[in-house]
């Protein structure tokens, strides 16, 4: 009986030590690919780097894997981020509305670039614009072909895409912070976390019109789409910087910034932060927020 409960306290002990995954994370443009002090985030547990794509085009293949490579090497996580229905500065409508269907050629395009990066390494595949530019509501040609459904279906056809390649990637996807989000940019989040690991609401609230809302709106927001996404955990994006009236931005210090992940990771159902982004902005140490995060293992 000694040595069988022995064993059970052992197996108790490592499944306590099991690490957490780090939820700590920021949007990295490729023009800065070069400049970020890797160490600085690894040490201030800022350990999930979402790479715009143009890093492999402007810094070409060899050096954005390198780059990949060396933030692995710390224990950190590189997501690529790229545009979903956005292509050469002009949204794309992915419902062809005259022959009532979702453009499969367009889906194949976007889904093939991003099996191509999972087949690179990395760790994970970031969707943005993956919505509509505010006209969701105009393309809708028939009950069944709807501009929602055309966002669903997307994401169900990259998940079972990346996951047939890499079964342990990470697939999230930017988020506009209406709750009425299916109605003008076709996101369903109660469809779309079906599909999608990481739900990250763009929850901006120091940013334009959210300036008037609030924190309380904030925490709001956070927790619609944690209650509606799930099973997806939801990560929040916060801003590094203030809009003001005068100055159109105005870099955050390193305090401010943490106390809104702090507010954010007390008071939402958030798992997560992500900053957006480098480059503006004090960076943080987020290693206090280990106490607040949620209970989430790999």
């Amino acid at each position: 009986m000694k040595r069988f409960l022995l064993a059970i306290l052992a197996s108790l002990a490592l499944i306590s030590c099991k690490p957490a995954v780090n939820t700590n994370g920021v949007w990295l443009w490729s023009k800065f690919m070069n400049e970020i002090d890797l160490d600085e985030y690894a040490s201030k547990d800022i350990k999930n780097i979402i790479l715009h794509e143009v890093s492999f085009q402007k810094h070409g293949v060899d050096s954005t894997l390198a780059f990949i490579r060396s933030a692995q090497n710390k224990g950190m996580k590189v997501h690529i981020w790229f545009q979903a229905f956005y292509k050469d500065g002009k949204w794309i409508n992915p419902v062809d509305d005259s022959l009532n269907r979702y453009k499969q050629e367009y889906f194949d395009e976007v889904i093939e670039r991003a099996v191509k990066y999972v087949g690179y390494g990395v760790d994970g595949i970031h969707l943005d614009y993956i919505r509509f530019g505010g006209t969701a509501h105009k393309h809708n040609p028939s009950a069944e072909i709807t501009a929602t459904g055309c966002v669903t279906e997307f994401c169900r056809q990259i998940s079972e895409a990346v996951k047939a390649a890499n079964p342990k990637i990470i697939l999230s996807a930017a988020l506009m912070p209406e709750p009425d989000s299916e109605y003008y940019y076709g996101q369903d989040p109660a469809q779309m976390g079906k599909y999608i690991d990481i739900l990250m609401p763009m929850i901006y609230f120091h940013c334009d019109s959210y300036r008037q809302l609030g924190a309380p709106w904030a925490v709001k927001v956070a927790n619609h789409f944690a209650t509606k996404g799930a099973p997806a955990k939801v990560w929040a994006g916060l801003t590094t910087y203030v809009d003001t009236d005068t100055a159109k931005v105005v870099p955050m210090n390193a305090e401010q910034i943490y106390e809104d992940c702090k507010m954010m990771m007390e008071k939402s159902k958030a798992e997560g932060v992500v900053l957006f982004r480098y480059g503006l902005g004090e960076v943080p140490d987020l290693h206090p927020l280990a106490g607040l995060a949620k209970s989430v293992e790999e």
